[in-house]
């Protein structure tokens, strides 16, 4: 679903609310080819804090670049997701100044890459 116009940042459903339930499958189905995402995964049973913390120093720096993001919430697993629109152009820039934010420190992250036209 792309924003307004048709030519924006792709629209993610149900931001800064409760997260969502699906799995990583899921996420990658309805990922948007031609935007760039990192997707940070949370290991529930290990880790030693929530991606969905509402205080993380990192949604300060999505929102401050007009990042959007969905939380979701896989409990078959005990697995959460952050998945993060971050546009084009830029990505391992963007994942490295990112990754710099004290997530848990057994956070697997993911970067995809938009599809170029």
């Amino acid at each position: 679903m792309r924003g307004k116009g048709g030519n924006g940042p792709p629209v993610m459903d149900n931001l800064h609310k409760s997260p969502i339930h699906g799995s990583f499958v899921w996420i990658k189905q309805t990922l948007d080819p031609g935007a760039s995402y990192i997707i940070f995964e949370n290991d529930l049973k290990q880790a030693d804090g929530s991606l969905f913390d509402p205080s993380h120093a990192a949604y300060a720096y999505f929102a401050a670049h007009a990042y959007t993001w969905k939380k979701v919430m896989d409990a078959d697993l005990q697995r959460e997701y952050l998945v993060v629109c971050i546009g084009t152009g830029n990505e391992d820039e963007v994942l490295g100044q990112v990754m710099g934010y004290g997530f848990p420190k057994d956070t697997v992250y993911y970067l995809y890459k938009a599809k170029e036209a």
